[in-house]
């Protein structure tokens, strides 16, 4: 379940429909969570950008189901990106960014 789940995901991102992508990323994540899959450290980024594209208020870090992973080394540069980023700091947004075209792996 959660491959199709992350698949409609991207075809929702690719379609600019971030809500319904963050659902789907969201269920992904937690249905590799549940299984132990790696691929949840991916659907947790991905998460995490469709949360930032529909502009949203809420840190995805702050549900139940992703704060562990919060300090993972896989995800912290995603969560440096969400701090700046929902503190409207542009400045330390693009040096996160910069720094994170290195460390952040979508697969």
């Amino acid at each position: 379940m959660g491959v199709i789940r992350e698949c409609g995901g991207k075809m929702h991102l690719r379609e600019a429909q971030y809500q319904k992508a963050h659902t789907d990323f969201f269920e992904a994540f937690k249905n590799y969570d549940e299984s132990g899959s790696p691929r949840r450290t991916a659907c947790l980024k991905y998460l995490v950008l469709a949360s930032m594209l529909m502009k949203s208020n809420i840190n995805p870090f702050d549900s139940q189901e992703a704060k562990p992973y919060k300090n993972d080394k896989e995800i912290i540069a995603m969560t440096n990106l969400v701090n700046a980023y929902q503190s409207s700091d542009i400045d330390e947004f693009q040096k996160h960014n910069k720094r994170s075209t290195t460390t952040v792996s979508w697969e």
